[in-house]
């Protein structure tokens, strides 16, 4: 099977105040004819959000799940995992223009944000990435194996709104063309906040994992990704919650249809349970 990659990523303006009111009592043909008559003349595939469901930011697990802010200017997904570690895409950390990773400073998470309001916010006091990810590489498939980082926040907000947990059973793979070997289900679904719905959390649901590469470190899935989705987790259900099993890194295409590629957790499990001190 040929693959093709495509990748988007996140820095995004935000929408303005208007939209935001707007898009709550849209339907998704108003809001695609309302693109369409914006931007001029978009194809009739033009990938969106508008068919996914958007679920309630106050409420669990949901409210774990934000926006990684970067500047002001742009943003990510991110997801807590710890009570004050928030996991999201490294490339989200990356100035094309300083060619170089951005300064903890500018950095914010808003957990559970919805249309200007949000359960918690940190700002970020430091973040760790793989010394193997390279920004200045830019968009290659050599980069997704560490296309993930740990933020550490200044206030342990996920005390109080919980995190979710990483799949514990995952194990790395000894031929890359097996699909995870401990995954009950290929079944997956993502939560984010996608550049064209940017102020409420939606998730892609009943998602495949279609492939695994780099024995296991990252999934290829037929999840539909939208710049600002970056960073956002991969989740699977079971019986008590949900479990994260990788973070959305790209979007790409699998002969002619749209997919996307995330860094399973196999990747950053050991560094989380190093930060968080388990």
């Amino acid at each position: 099977m040929m693959i093709r990659f495509l990748f988007a990523f996140v820095c995004l303006m935000s929408l303005p105040c208007l939209a935001q009111e707007q898009e709550a009592t849209d339907t998704p043909a108003e809001k695609l004819k309302k693109m369409q008559a914006v931007e001029g003349r978009l194809p009739e595939d033009t990938v969106t959000s508008f068919a996914r469901r958007v679920v309630d930011s106050t409420e669990a697990p949901w409210r774990t799940i934000g926006r990684v802010n970067v500047g002001g200017r742009a943003h990510c997904s991110g997801a807590l995992v710890g009570q004050a570690l928030v996991l999201t895409a490294a490339h989200c950390l990356y100035s094309k223009p300083a060619e170089r990773m951005v300064v903890p400073a500018i950095l914010h998470f808003v957990a559970g944000y919805s249309k200007g309001e949000y359960q918690a916010h940190s700002r970020v006091k430091a973040y760790y990435v793989p010394p193997k990810f390279d920004g200045g590489r830019g968009e290659t498939i050599e980069n997704q194996p560490f296309d993930w980082a740990l933020l550490e926040l200044a206030d342990p907000i996920g005390k109080t709104l919980g995190f979710i947990p990483l799949h514990e059973n995952l194990r790395a793979q000894e031929k890359a063309k097996q699909k995870p070997p401990t995954l009950n289900s290929p079944i997956v679904l993502t939560a984010g906040y996608p550049g064209d719905r940017a102020h409420v959390l939606s998730l892609e649901e009943n998602c495949r994992i279609l492939r695994p590469l780099f024995g296991g470190h990252v999934l290829i899935t037929d999840c539909v990704a939208i710049k600002g989705d970056s960073g956002g987790p991969i989740l699977q259900k079971v019986a008590d919650g949900y479990v994260i099993v990788g973070v959305l890194t790209a979007a790409t295409k699998v002969g002619h249809k749209v997919a996307s590629m995330g860094t399973s957790a196999l990747a950053f499990r050991d560094k989380l349970k190093e930060r968080s001190g388990q």
